[in-house]
């Protein structure tokens, strides 16, 4: 009997023993601060712009990309952490990577478009634009959410918000 409790105790400590998924996984290095989208969850990231999912969460003061809907678990504290090396570190907008590279650089990469749909309430920060419409900042949306991942009115659930842009 007391093998036996002696052996459970073991496999019980080896398997607390096993890496903590809260620090960023190493195995994308190539990824982090090149501000192409191309970070997996887990991975270590200077803004969102380097995550697939364009979330760069905060976790003991470094970034990590994660999961819209899991920002606040584990120790993280929500999507938005940009670090001083970011805007440095990304390198010149391409027109697929314009709008994430906005939230590295602060600014809206694109001009708006007056032909899309709703055009006529960008920039005009009284919340009249609705969700998917372009916009320079929350002020502009009636979700009162202008997602930094592509400058368009997003519910605050599912986005970052926070987008600046200028027209």
């Amino acid at each position: 009997m007391v093998r036996f409790i002696t052996a459970a105790l073991a496999f019980a400590l080896t398997t607390f023993a096993m890496p903590s998924p809260l620090t960023p996984d190493p195995a994308g290095e190539k990824n982090i601060g090149n501000g192409a989208g191309q970070q997996f969850i887990g991975g270590a990231c200077l803004s969102g712009a380097d995550c697939a999912s364009t979330c760069c969460a905060t976790l003991n003061g470094a970034g990590i990309c994660s999961g819209l809907g899991a920002q606040f678990q584990a120790g993280k504290t929500g999507c938005g952490f940009v670090s001083g090396d970011a805007a440095a570190a990304a390198p010149a907008a391409s027109a697929t990577a314009a709008a994430p590279a906005a939230e590295a650089t602060g600014g809206s990469a694109a001009a708006v478009d007056p032909n899309a749909a709703g055009s006529q309430n960008v920039g005009k920060a009284d919340g009249s634009q609705f969700i998917t419409g372009q916009c320079l900042s929350d002020a502009d949306c009636a979700s009162a959410c202008c997602s930094v991942a592509n400058g368009q009115c997003a519910s605050p659930a599912v986005a970052t918000c926070g987008f600046v842009g200028t027209a």
